[in-house]
């Protein structure tokens, strides 16, 4: 299978960067999303409890 041929473009180069600035891309993606939802879920929850007119 060619999806998990480490001979692809770009395997070079990913294994070449640290583990660390790797797990830090990760924490900082991970974060981002987790911000991102809470930040909806807020959003709805006010949309949800707002008095109706």
């Amino acid at each position: 299978m060619a999806i998990i041929d480490p001979r692809l473009d770009g395997a070079d180069r990913a294994e070449a960067k640290p583990l660390w600035q790797r797990l830090a891309w990760m924490a900082a993606i991970w974060l981002g999303s987790v911000a991102v939802l809470g930040a909806v879920a807020i959003v709805i929850r006010f949309w949800l409890n707002s008095p109706q007119s």
